[in-house]
């Protein structure tokens, strides 16, 4: 008996898949708002209000969850009809009415979560401090956000006409109840780029080796994915107890495109090897040496898993999704015969695509790209005109600002951020200044280490756009540079870590 087709429905004016299952019933709403969607002064601000908005909401028998993606905001349960529409319904009221005497709790809650992670570096030097470059950056819009600020967001992103529902069961549950606030669809970010010329790569701040491209979203592509992943594990694993960790990840995104990354990660003195290694098989896949026996078990394998999630109502988030995006649902048995029908050739011809589009994130330390790779832009083409201000006790080292931007000048190297292109200003209070451009060039302005340097703030601060400023904390005395020990710090990495 072939797989019923999801059946497509509205619930209070939100579109809406269901589909039976095996397995305990689930449900679950999705909103096209996530952390491309966010500009740096606000980073953060759809994690919060998802905090927010799930605080004190599991019930007894329900399993929930929330995430906050790049492109799109989860709210899930699992149990019974009762007490998954009791979720949901407690999620929108939520939405509509914020808990505005937890702000500041979840707030600790978020930091502390960040704690115990670091943000990944590739998106950055890919689309630069905006839409797509979003990951790579810390939410440190955190302390600047208000309640006004929140009330804003949702009434922008969080709306009736902004999000989907599936349900995993045979019907909807009694007593659902989606009371959104009314609002307009809203499109996925057009990606920016900061890379001018691809391949390209780029030393990372810390340690590591990884990959990434995007391509055209198809089924071909989540099979060139898992081969990769196939091929490197094979040439790059070794039989060796201390054997790297290697991964493939395959994200679909709304604009029809897909970003596919590797990464291998192993201690410090193996990663020059793990470079030229993963970079060989890219080479090769890209010149179409491709095992047939590798492609058929990738298809075998993801077509088993289609079939598998579609039983347990595993595709159903997705479904709604495309949903969301204007596009209808599928059968599995379409998904299925999509994969089947992929080549070798398909992903000899997605290899090429993707090896030109790649970027690479080569070790820390590591100052020659491989043969064919362009290293990615980590400094300015020109600095601004206006004011100079020397460095006391460097005579290399200058700073510039006038009535377009501002410029740290090191012999050759120029730093330069447009305040017609300032993703976000950190300010300190004890006058230290960083600029971070759309293209996520930093520049580092600390009055302590330049002649007249606050002078130099003031009018910096005088010309900051409206917005862009984030207050920092106030720094430990002895982590504010000094003439004497602070240029690495003035000048540090080409973009700053989160």
């Amino acid at each position: 008996m072939l797989p019923a087709m999801p059946k497509q429905l509205e619930v209070d004016g939100v579109p809406a898949v269901l589909a039976p299952v095996t397995g305990p019933m689930h449900a679950g709403l999705v909103f096209r708002v996530g952390v491309a969607d966010e500009p740096l002064v606000k980073r953060g601000i759809t994690h919060l209000i998802e905090h927010l908005a799930v605080h004190g909401r599991a019930g007894v028998g329900t399993h929930t969850n929330s995430t906050t993606g790049v492109e799109h905001t989860y709210f899930h349960a699992r149990g019974t009809a009762e007490h998954i529409a009791a979720f949901l319904n407690g999620v929108c009221a939520a939405l509509r009415d914020l808990p505005a005497g937890r702000i500041d709790a979840e707030k600790d809650v978020l930091r502390a979560e960040a704690g115990g992670r670091r943000p990944e570096p590739r998106s950055m030097w890919r689309h630069g401090a905006r839409d797509y470059g979003m990951p790579s950056f810390g939410e440190r819009g955190l302390p600047g956000l208000t309640g006004d600020d929140l009330h804003g967001w949702v009434a922008q992103f969080f709306t009736r006409e902004n999000a989907a529902l599936w349900v995993a069961g045979d019907e909807v549950p009694p007593g659902l109840r989606l009371n959104l606030p009314e609002g307009v669809r809203q499109p996925a970010p057009m990606p920016s780029t900061a890379l001018p010329v691809t391949p390209a790569w780029f030393a990372a701040h810390g340690d590591g080796v990884a990959w990434d491209t995007v391509v055209r979203r198809e089924a071909r592509a989540a099979v060139f994915a898992n081969v990769l992943e196939r091929q490197l594990l094979r040439e790059l694993g070794g039989d060796s107890d201390d054997r790297p960790e290697i991964r493939t990840e395959y994200e679909p995104r709304v604009s029809r495109t897909a970003r596919i990354s590797a990464i291998a990660e192993a201690p410090p003195e193996r990663r020059p090897a793990l470079l030229a290694g993963l970079t060989g098989v890219l080479s090769a896949m890209r010149a179409g040496r491709i095992r047939d026996t590798d492609v058929s078990t990738v298809v075998d394998l993801t077509c088993a898993g289609l079939r598998e999630a579609d039983e347990r109502g595993g595709r159903l988030p997705g479904q709604a999704v495309n949903v969301l995006a204007g596009r209808g649902v599928r059968g599995v048995e379409e998904a299925v015969a999509e994969v089947r029908a992929v080549t070798v050739d398909d992903v000899a011809e997605v290899s090429a695509a993707a090896y030109r589009a790649g970027l690479l994130m080569a070790p820390a330390g590591t100052t020659t790209g491989p043969d064919g790779w362009t290293a990615a832009p980590g400094v300015s083409e020109a600095a601004v005109t206006g004011r100079t201000h020397r460095a006391r006790g460097n005579r290399g080292l200058r700073l510039v600002h006038g009535a377009d931007g501002v410029s740290v000048v090191e012999g050759d190297a120029i730093r330069t951020v447009r305040y017609d292109a300032c993703a976000a200003v950190y300010a300190w209070p004890d006058g230290g200044r960083r600029l971070i451009g759309d293209d996520a060039i930093a520049v580092r302005v600390e009055p302590t280490l330049y002649r007249d340097g606050a002078a130099a703030v003031a009018d910096i601060d005088a010309r900051t756009p409206p917005g862009t400023r984030i207050e920092m904390p106030p720094r430990d005395p002895e982590r504010i540079p000094q003439p004497r020990r602070g240029w690495r710090e003035v000048w540090g990495p080409a973009r700053p870590n989160g």
